[in-house]
């Protein structure tokens, strides 16, 4: 188990189901095989649009309701008639795991 730096610090696990997190992509190793060209493509296909829709979750966007299912660390430019903060202001906030705070 890693020492914590001070007796209140503590240290979490990033949780890609509730963290927004990007995912890199790096090609594949080209097959060698005629036969596994198919399935390549596939997966290299199924790879890149998890690059991309990640990329989108990530980008800053204007929006005038809540994002379905917000992750951690997303961000958006509230426009009314979505009001995050409750207090009639808009520009960017981003969502702490429990609620939307002004950045």
């Amino acid at each position: 188990m890693p020492k914590l730096r001070s007796p209140g610090d503590v240290k979490m696990a990033i949780n890609e189901k509730v963290d927004l997190v990007l995912q890199r992509y790096v090609r594949q190793p080209f097959p060698t095989i005629p036969e596994a060209l198919a399935r390549y493509v596939q997966d290299e296909l199924r790879r890149l649009e998890t690059a991309i829709q990640g990329l989108s979750e990530a980008s800053i966007q204007a929006a005038d309701e809540p994002p379905a299912n917000p992750r951690k660390g997303t961000v958006r430019f509230a426009l009314s008639p979505w009001d995050p903060l409750g207090n009639g202001t808009l520009g960017l906030v981003v969502y702490n795991g429990t609620a939307w705070v002004a950045v």
